[in-house]
């Protein structure tokens, strides 16, 4: 019997672009494991940045909440890579990381929500609680998978691509403009999740 080829598959753009950021970061990586920094802290430090970019945004200091963020963003890919480098991986660190990136995010918008609101903007406000709602879907719908042994790393719109796309937008004065793109793209991830994990359990 003839065993038909088959092609490799190609990388998505989202495994190549965060094979791509790895590949830079790797001497970071390498020297945080030799200075044996402990991915806890990294996952720590991430969370208070922000927090930080949380209370810039609440003040309306869109510009400097975005260049936080987006350092944040970096502490954020930091520790899982440091983990697996130095192979100090735990059930608790991955916990901790996943718990406080819920928590990360949702002060990024409420500081937002306060800033509209505060401003009298309450259709901004209510771009802002869309963005945080679909978001925190997003990622109930991966956990959600994976507690029933779904693999779901699928989808437009990760929280990479979330906290990317919110600080750029913020660092050139669009945060509104940035909202608006992460709350339809959370709603299509979540909406390509479920369609998802529907496939994967019909058979």
């Amino acid at each position: 019997m003839t065993i038909p080829h088959r092609e490799p598959q190609k990388p998505s753009f989202r495994e190549a672009s965060k094979e791509a950021l790895l590949l830079v970061l790797r001497p970071l990586v390498r020297w945080l494991s030799v200075m044996r920094v402990r991915p806890d802290t990294l996952t720590v430090i991430g969370w208070s940045l922000a927090l930080c970019s949380a209370v810039l945004f609440g003040l309306g200091y869109a510009r400097i909440a975005g260049v936080v963020m987006l350092i944040g963003g970096l502490f954020d890919a930091l520790d899982g890579a440091v983990a697996r480098e130095s192979n100090r991986m735990s059930s608790f660190g991955a916990f901790l990381d996943s718990t406080l990136d819920r928590l990360s995010e949702s002060a990024i918008f409420v500081g937002l929500i306060f800033f509209y609101a505060s401003m009298a903007r309450p259709y901004e406000a209510m771009l802002a609680g869309a963005a945080m709602t679909f978001s925190l879907l997003t990622s109930y719908a991966r956990a959600r998978a994976e507690g029933l042994d779904i693999d779901c790393e699928v989808g437009l719109l990760e929280r990479a691509g979330r906290i990317v796309l919110l600080s750029v937008f913020s660092i050139f004065g669009l945060p509104t403009v940035g909202l608006g793109l992460l709350a339809a793209g959370a709603l299509v991830t979540t909406a390509q999740r479920i369609l998802h994990v529907s496939r994967a359990t019909s058979g």
